[in-house]
């Protein structure tokens, strides 16, 4: 049924979305994509200093990720290609979604409502944009009432 994956991680839940990526592929063989958005938006008076170090960290750790996600799907013999690129992390994963002519996008979720309500989702903004089906891996975090 799919042929074509693309992975989507900030860090977070990591081992989750990969663990899933592998149990939906069934030993079949797959290309996956790993991609990593170093998210470029700032606050608007940001110095440009300031913002170039911030890209510059996000970009070191979306190698450190895709890595990661490398060493992972290479213990599962999987035809792994990982991509590091910069903007807004929802519009640049719909548009990879699309040039790549991916059939499934799979990402976690799972912030606290808190945070998406002040923040927004960037799965939601997938979701409802995304040119092919997508896979929201439900990340483990405490209930709102457990945190202190």
């Amino acid at each position: 049924m799919y042929k074509k994956i693309l992975v989507t991680s900030t860090g977070e839940y990591l081992d989750e979305i990969i663990e899933h990526t592998l149990d939906l592929m069934h030993g079949r063989p797959m290309e996956v994509i790993g991609l990593y958005v170093a998210d470029t938006s700032a606050p608007f008076l940001t110095p440009s200093k300031v913002k170039q170090m911030m890209v510059d960290e996000l970009k070191s750790k979306g190698k450190e990720i895709l890595e990661s996600m490398g060493q992972e799907f290479g213990k599962a013999n999987v035809n792994f290609k990982p991509m590091l690129i910069e903007g807004d992390p929802a519009e640049r994963i719909v548009e990879t979604a699309e040039e790549e002519n991916v059939d499934v996008i799979i990402m976690g979720t799972g912030k606290s409502k808190i945070d998406k309500h002040l923040l927004g989702s960037v799965s939601e903004k997938v979701v409802h944009s995304a040119p092919c089906t997508v896979l929201l891996i439900r990340s483990k975090h405490k209930p709102l009432e457990q945190i202190e």
